[in-house]
């Protein structure tokens, strides 16, 4: 199965095409923050979230931040994927992805 026909699929659900190149940023964007906020991640990938926490609200934080950013590696095309491989912080990913 190809990259681009597993990157449909996976996106099927969410109404919405991968970024790419080619893709309409604005409207991307928006679409993405409606499905991490739908999901509970907005909070962590716009750093929203308080900075006093416990141990167990750590441990959740940094759960949500692994779904967080495996969810928008699975809405940017192999090339952004690619490029951003390396930023395992989605709020850092999330920065770099605006700028």
């Amino acid at each position: 199965m190809s990259t681009s026909t597993s990157e449909h699929k996976i996106l099927a659900g969410t109404g919405i095409r991968p970024l790419s190149r080619g893709s309409d940023d604005l409207e991307w964007r928006l679409a993405v923050i409606e499905i991490l906020a739908e999901k509970g991640y907005w909070e962590i990938v716009s750093k929203s979230t308080t900075s006093t926490s416990t141990d167990t609200d750590d441990a959740d934080t940094k759960g949500k931040a692994a779904k967080a950013r495996g969810l928008l590696d699975r809405l940017m095309d192999s090339n952004y994927r690619e490029l951003y491989a390396t930023e395992r912080d989605p709020c850092e990913l999330w920065t770099k992805l605006e700028a």
